[in-house]
């Protein structure tokens, strides 16, 4: 039977759980780097989402690709994002943001402040709905 290993870009310990679906069905949660899927030969369409629920909506954001397994077949894929730049603007926004728990910004640079985050957040916040498909590259 073909083995299908999937990898994940990983840097922290802990980190966000991805569900894995195949066909549109869920069949596992991978919470670490590595997983690996035994599957009958054939070609299924493989898709790694992150799942956030809240009350009755569901957003998920993710990728996906078709893989084709051959018996005996061995198919790596890694799972990449494409956000580094938005994730390091958002890392930096959120220092800042808890620096100001403790410090106050004096009055031109706090309504500068104010106004440059909360519209890089609600350009974040844009940015993700639009690609929320394609989030994540899966390359095999």
């Amino acid at each position: 039977m073909p083995l299908l290993y999937i990898h994940r870009k990983q840097h922290f310990k802990l980190s966000i759980p991805y569900w894995i679906f195949l066909n549109d069905q869920p069949v596992g949660i991978m919470r670490h780097k590595d997983v690996s899927l035994q599957l009958p030969p054939g070609q299924y369409k493989l898709s790694v989402k992150i799942v956030l629920g809240l009350f009755k909506w569901r957003l998920q954001i993710g990728g996906s690709n078709v893989v084709s397994l051959q018996e005996g077949e061995q198919r790596h894929v890694r799972v990449t994002d494409r956000e580094r730049w938005w994730n390091l603007l958002f890392d930096i926004d959120l220092v800042v943001w808890l620096a100001r728990l403790f410090f106050t910004f004096p009055y031109p640079w706090n309504i500068l402040y104010e106004v440059i985050s909360n519209g890089f957040f609600l350009l974040w916040a844009i940015h993700i709905w639009v690609i929320r498909e394609r989030y994540f590259q899966l390359q095999s």
